[in-house]
């Protein structure tokens, strides 16, 4: 009996400090939006189509933007900032959890000027011509997100990197300062072809 007492004295005592943020997310207008109501806000002033995985649930997230003027490059800033992840499929856009970020459809680059907004998920190939690019991957994947992907091909000294625009160009630039800080010929040198 003492247990259910206490259980209901503090329930009765938490009351007001429950309304009382509720209250609050309400005054601070779009802030306590969900994020499901904000793309599907968007989706209707714009046309695009969304196809949201169930997974993508947030709250919350803008200040000082209203949800009835959020532009595209926001939107895709606000799902990064609560993990997720928004690429475009063909005429729909698909909304999901960013650890599935690197399996999806994403646009495919060769020259690391590309355009696209900071946060779009990308593909980018780079080639070095000087440095190893199976060496750099180690010294360069900590720079990137867990949900990223960086791979070498070394017959190619190519790199494979998935991640949001902004990185993928961070990433290519300091690749460039390496290959053409590292000696000109080197490139991979196969471990099997030295001799004794």
């Amino acid at each position: 009996m003492r247990i259910v007492k206490t259980l209901i004295v503090t329930a009765v005592a938490t009351l007001p400090l429950i309304c009382g943020a509720e209250g609050s997310a309400s005054k601070s207008g779009d802030a306590g939006m969900e994020l499901s109501d904000i793309i599907a806000g968007y989706s209707k002033r714009s046309g695009k189509k969304f196809i949201v995985d169930p997974r993508v649930r947030a709250v919350g997230g803008l200040v000082g933007i209203g949800a009835d003027k959020i532009t595209y490059e926001q939107l895709l800033a606000l799902a990064t900032v609560h993990g997720f992840v928004i690429v475009a499929s063909g005429d729909v856009t698909i909304v999901v959890p960013d650890a599935g970020a690197r399996q999806l459809p994403t646009p495919v680059y060769t020259d690391s000027r590309f355009k696209a907004p900071d946060d779009e998920w990308v593909t980018l190939l780079l080639s070095a011509k000087n440095a190893c690019t199976a060496q750099l991957v180690p010294i360069l994947r900590p720079l990137m997100p867990q949900a990223a992907h960086m791979a070498a091909v070394p017959y190619s000294n190519q790199m494979v990197i998935v991640d949001r625009a902004v990185n993928a160009r961070r990433i290519a630039d300091l690749v460039g300062r390496l290959d053409s800080a590292a000696p000109a010929g080197r490139g991979c040198v196969d471990p099997s072809s030295k001799k004794d």
